[in-house]
């Protein structure tokens, strides 16, 4: 049983290990650099009627103006 909870150990420490070598960047970089994504990237769900979306079947309108009853 003994072998065992030290197998397991040695394979946590090992995966810390190879935690602490990830690169880290800082929460204010990281939100800056979302916050300068979501601003620049145009999404189609929030602005449906852009250029760029207008081929979007999912945004157009129906044409019939109600529902459709099958």
């Amino acid at each position: 049983m003994s072998e065992l909870k030290l197998q397991k150990l040695i394979q946590l420490n090992e995966r810390l290990r190879q935690e602490e070598e990830l690169p880290r960047i800082k929460v204010s970089e990281a939100s800056k650099a979302l916050v300068t994504y979501v601003t620049s990237t145009p999404d189609p769900l929030t602005q449906p009627n852009r250029p760029e979306f207008a081929d979007n079947p999912f945004t157009k309108k129906a044409k019939s103006g109600g529902c459709t009853i099958l």
